[in-house]
This record gives structure tokens, sequence and C-alpha cells, in this order.
């Protein structure tokens, strides 16, 4: 739950329209309270996202760059450009339409509107409090300190907004072209502009595995090698999650394609890759070894891929190279985008027509449902799961809530998200 503090600032920066002075590539600094510094960049020039976003760190800022280095970024590899849009470290206040909230979120809005007089009349008045983490779905603020650096953001973004005259705009163009950005000290209750060295970007670092079964390697390397294989190390583009209250994210998993027949390599992806690379290397050892295939080249996309498979293949004694152009992998991964996208639109009408026809059951036919199917959905309203028309029939009906009047309200933490080709680098 948000503190009224939070919200009180969220709507005073909303005020400032900040956005229409700044754009999202004009970052500036703030020392946070426990000694990090935040970057701030502050979103809506364009007009279809507006919100503010403060990075911590030189993790967070460093993720930054990423995001902004997808901006005219020729990817080879769609599911590497997804995966892009997916690496960002920071914290953001948004503002929405009600219509993108939780039901939870829009009430405690309209509480926070009402008690202090607050208008919610306009499109994209509502805030909401969102917080990335790389690999994982956008989720609402996990933490009060979460809440604490969203605050300072704003307090900092609205002092700016007051300060930003023709003189100090000038400034942060200045200060842009030596190599530096803007940093707001506060002294009191009053900010004043100096400026930081930009960080220095974290050098790359690549999961390198271990190999768990000499006794596989040892038998794919006494193996006939033939063909060449394309590959990739690469974030698989559907999330997951384990439990309902579990903030979904992104497996990852490894395509090998054979380039002559086009024929992909059948191995599974697997969850949390830094603990469980070790893992997929052991099943893509396994894959080849029930195909009865050893690889004589493989062409490895990039350098993650590379230092994936390093290890391996000087075992095996399979050439290894980098090659980014790799046609056949391009189209094993095009199939599977469209394969993902038919699959999930042929499981949301086969959900609707589900649910259709049990809003159109009466009462007796529900109460006549088998107690295993009665217990499942009494799960899914208590977990606010289905749709609100849904799952107020069956509260109705079952009174799972244990009031009829007065229906218990389970927010989810995840934002939606589906990350398409943007226009915005930011956004």
């Amino acid at each position: 739950m948000a503190s009224d503090s939070l919200y009180r600032l969220a709507f005073e920066y909303k005020k400032t329209k900040l956005w229409n002075k700044l754009s999202d590539d004009e970052v500036f600094a703030i020392r946070l309270p426990d000694g990090e510094t935040g970057y701030i960049s502050i979103m809506g020039m364009s007009g279809d996202y507006v919100a503010a976003g403060i990075y911590i760190g030189r993790k967070g800022f460093n993720s930054y760059r990423i995001i902004a280095s997808t901006y005219g970024h020729d990817f080879k590899s769609q599911l590497l450009y997804q995966e892009c849009l997916l690496q960002q470290e920071c914290l953001q206040c948004t503002f929405q339409d009600k219509a993108n909230l939780s039901r939870e979120e829009a009430a405690e809005v309209m509480d926070y509107a009402d008690r202090s007089s607050t208008s919610l009349e306009g499109n994209g008045d509502w805030p909401q409090f969102v917080k990335y983490m790389a690999g994982y779905c956008p989720c609402v603020i996990q933490t009060e300190q979460d809440g604490l650096y969203i605050e300072e953001m704003l307090k900092a973004s609205t002092a700016l907004a007051g300060m930003l005259d023709h003189e100090t705009l000038s400034l942060f163009g200045s200060i842009r072209r030596s190599g530096k950005i803007p940093f707001l000290e506060k002294n009191g209750d009053r900010y004043s502009i100096s400026s930081i060295e930009i960080p220095e970007p974290l050098p790359e670092e690549y999961t390198v595995p271990g190999i768990n079964n000499d006794i596989n390697v040892a038998r794919l390397k006494n193996m006939v090698k033939s063909g060449v294989w394309e590959c990739e190390l690469v974030q698989y583009p559907e999330p997951v999650r384990n439990a309902p209250d579990e903030v979904p994210h992104f497996p990852m998993m490894f395509l090998a394609v054979e380039s002559d027949t086009g024929f992909i390599l059948p191995v599974s992806p697997v969850e949390y890759f830094d603990e469980s690379s070790d893992k997929l290397l052991d099943m893509l050892v396994e894959a080849f070894l029930i195909q009865d295939i050893c690889p004589k080249v493989i062409h490895a996309r990039d350098k993650r891929s590379y230092c994936f498979l390093e290890g391996l293949c000087k075992r095996i004694r399979t050439k290894l190279v980098i090659e980014p152009e790799l046609p056949s992998l391009d189209g094993a991964e095009e199939d599977l985008l469209e394969h993902i996208d038919d699959s999930e639109e042929e499981n949301l009408q086969d959900i609707m027509k589900v649910f259709d026809e049990l809003i159109k059951l009466s009462d007796e036919e529900l109460l006549g449902l088998p107690d295993i199917v009665t217990n499942q959905f009494e799960v899914l309203v208590k977990k606010n799961i289905l749709p609100e028309q849904l799952s107020e029939r069956l509260d109705d009906v079952f009174n799972f809530t244990g009031n009829k009047d007065k229906k218990e309200e389970t927010k989810s933490n995840v934002i939606s998200i589906k990350p398409d080709m943007p226009s915005e680098p930011f956004n």
C-alpha cells in the first residue's frame, strides 16, 4: 500500500508538467538518504507515456544505458531485442487511466483523492508506483525502501521544475556537452545544481557453466561429428511463475538449429539461469546424445552464447565461432514467436468461452458442481484472478469471501507487459 505522502508528492509533481521541458535522455542525479546516487529520467515529452523513473546506483544507470541502446539499434534477433527491453532496474511513478490499474490500486487512489479533495477527472490522472527488475515482469513497488526512493525522486523533480528557467536549461546543455550530468544537492529545504561524472559502464560479464556429467560429455566427444549448427542463448519470450503471489520471471533457453535442414534441437528452458546454467548445459548435451548428433561446427550469435558453449566445445573438439548472421536460427525464432502468439489467442478464446458458459448457469447448476471444482473456484475468487463479472457471480452463489455485501479484494502485484517494438526507447 502506497503512503499518503507518496500520493501527495505524485500529484504535486504532475502539476509541474516537467516532461514538457525535459526529454527522457536529459538525465539528472540526486544523492539519496542512504548515500546512493539516484539517476532520474523524465518521460512524457512524446505524449504517450508520462512517468518519472529513478535508477539506483551504477547498476541501475547501466540498465538505463542498455535500454537507451535499443533506440535505433539494429538487433539481429527479435528475442534479444525483447530481452533487452526487460533489463531495466528502476522505480517509476507513472500516470495511468483508471482502467490500467488493479482494483486495489484504483481504490487506494480514489480514497486518497476523496480525503485530499484531489481531482481525478482527466485521462492519465491516476498515479501508479512500479518496480522494474531485470528478467521479471514489472510489478507494484515491493518495499518501504522502494517508496522512499520514489519520494526523493518526486521531491527533487518538483523542485527542479521550479528552477528550470532559460538560464538553467542552458546549464543543462553545457553540462551534457562536458560529458557530465546535472546533480541536485539538497541543502535544508532547497536544492542547488552542480554536476557529476557519468558512471563508467559496467563490464560485460557472461555466465560460464560447469559440466556436471563427464560421462555424457565423453560419449558426445567420441561420436562422429557432422553438421553446422546455429545457436543462441536467449530469454524465453513468455514469463512463468510458481505461485499466484510470485512476480512472473522469464526463463532462459538455448536455441540450436541445424543450418542445412532447419532441424531444431529440443532443449527445455530453465528458470533462474544464473543458478541453473550448469543444468541447461547438461540438458543441451543430453539433447545431442538423444538425437545421436555431435556438431562439427557451431556458429554462436553473440559473445554470451559463445561463452556458454566454449568449455563444452573445447572438451568435445567442436569448432566454435561467433557469427551474427544466422538465417536458419532467424527462421526458428520467427516460428517460435508465431506459435506463442497463436497459442495465446487460442487459449484466451477457449477460456473466455468457458467463462461465458459459467455465467449462464443457474444458481442450482452452480451449486451442483463437484466439490473439487468449487474448491478451485474459491481459490481463484479469493486470489482475485477471475474476471470481475464471473468472480462476483460465483461469490454471490457460494459466498466464498464470507460477506456478500463487501467482497474481499486481493491485489495482483504484476503489471502486464508484452514488449513490442516501440517508437520511444524508454517507454
